[in-house]
């Protein structure tokens, strides 16, 4: 019996190490919903291109997620809709737009803590676009040179590690480090991190 008795050994620690690689999986990552339902797609088949609500700092730059501001210039009054779209909608100009409060959106794309990113020198710098074109100016279709394609997204999931910080929205270093590469871009470490 002894001989044996060490397969049991190895076929239990197996199994606890399978089992928690399988629960450290889960518990380590958290799904997060936006405050409220927003649809890129729907927003792109009505001709709204990404510059029209993410640049919108001074001289028209890159300011990320949108203020309230920019929502209310097409959702000032509740439609009354009765879809969830429609309801959706109407939550966004009852709690948000008509009080003067600001949507604590998600950000999709966030970078880890330890990622120092500035979008003003890349899109300077091109950034995926032709050599004398203003930002925007190619109506969003400068964004997805890094970011996803949104003009197909509905209500997409953010899945964010809470280990890592990263989510699946994040850039994977490798497309950094090739366009760094093709642009002669500083490539040391401390250029990017912190």
């Amino acid at each position: 019996m002894p001989g044996r008795s060490w397969k049991w050994v190895l076929a239990g620690v197996l199994a606890g190490v399978l089992a928690g690689g399988l629960g450290y999986s889960r518990a380590s990552r958290v799904v997060v919903t936006q405050p409220i339902r927003f649809s890129h797609s729907v927003h792109a088949r009505q001709d709204v291109a990404c510059p029209a609500c993410h640049f919108t700092g001074p001289d028209r730059a890159f300011s990320g997620l949108p203020p309230v501001e920019v929502c209310a210039r097409c959702h000032s009054e509740p439609s009354g809709g009765l879809s969830e779209d429609g309801k959706e909608m109407d939550k966004l100009v009852t709690q948000y737009v008509k009080r003067g409060r600001e949507v604590p959106w998600l950000v999709l794309a966030r970078e880890p803590d330890h990622v120092i990113f500035v979008h003003g020198p890349h899109l300077k710098r091109g950034g995926g676009r032709e050599e004398g074109t203003e930002v925007g100016a190619n109506g969003g279709r400068d964004c997805v040179a890094c970011h996803p394609d949104m003009s197909g997204q509905d209500y997409p999931e953010l899945r964010r590690n809470l280990i890592s910080g990263y989510s699946n929205w994040t850039m994977p270093m490798s497309r950094c480090r090739s366009c760094h590469d093709k642009a002669k871009a500083p490539g040391d470490c401390v250029a990017c991190h912190r």
